[in-house]
C-alpha cells in the first residue's frame, strides 16, 4: 500500500489494490478501538465517515485511490488517477487529459506510453477530495522504486527522453522506465 500525505492539510492519499466483492475499514492501531468506515451511499465515490464497512466499488478488482479526510469526515474510493506533468509532458497545467496514465488492471500496472518530450519525470495522483497542489501528491521512480515526495522538498530527478514508457506497480511499489 502506498501512502502520500497531501500537505498542509495532512490528508492521506492511498493507492491500493482492492478485490471485487471485498469490504474494509480503517483502524488507527492493531485493535478495534477507534476503527471507522463509511455511512450511507457514496456520491461520486465519496462517503461520509461512519461505522459501516467500505465496499469495493462496482468497477471490481483493481487499483483505487483512497482518501481519508478526518477534518471533513469523508472517505473517497475511486479508480486510480495518475497524471504526468512538467517538461517531459509538455506542461505544468494540472489534470490534462492527454497526460493521464492508463490503468491496466489485467497486468496490475498504471502506465504512460510514449512520453512526448525530453525532461524530468514528474507524476502525481489526483482525487476529487484532495485539497492541495499537485506536487503535494507527487512521486517518481528512482532506481526502480516508487518514491513519494510527501512533506519533503523536490526529489532527485530522473531524466526521460521522448518516446519512453513509464510503468508503475503500486502493489509492490516498483516502477520501470523503458
Amino acid at each position: 500500500m502506498a501512502k502520500v500525505h497531501c500537505q498542509p492539510s495532512g490528508v492521506p492519499l492511498i493507492s491500493v489494490w482492492l478485490y471485487e466483492g471485498g469490504e474494509f475499514k480503517f483502524a488507527p492501531q492493531r485493535d478495534w478501538i477507534g476503527d471507522f468506515g463509511k455511512t450511507g451511499d457514496a456520491t461520486d465515490g465519496v462517503f461520509g465517515k461512519g461505522t459501516d464497512n467500505v465496499p469495493v466499488p462496482a468497477a471490481g478488482t483493481g487499483y483505487y485511490i483512497v482518501v481519508v479526510d478526518l477534518e471533513n469526515e469523508t472517505i473517497e474510493v475511486n479508480p486510480a488517477t495518475v497524471y504526468g506533468i512538467g517538461d517531459a509532458f509538455g506542461s505544468y497545467d494540472v489534470k490534462k487529459p492527454e497526460y493521464l496514465f492508463t490503468v491496466d488492471n489485467d497486468n496490475k500496472v498504471i502506465k504512460f506510453t510514449d512520453v512526448p518530450a525530453a525532461g524530468d519525470l514528474r507524476m502525481y495522483a489526483a482525487a476529487s477530495t484532495l485539497a492541495c497542489d499537485w506536487w503535494q501528491a507527487e512521486f517518481i521512480v528512482l532506481s526502480g522504486v516508487i518514491e513519494f515526495r510527501g512533506t519533503g522538498n523536490d526529489q532527485d530527478r530522473v531524466a526521460l527522453t521522448a518516446g519512453q514508457d513509464v510503468s508503475l506497480n503500486f502493489k509492490d511499489l516498483t516502477g520501470t522506465i523503458e
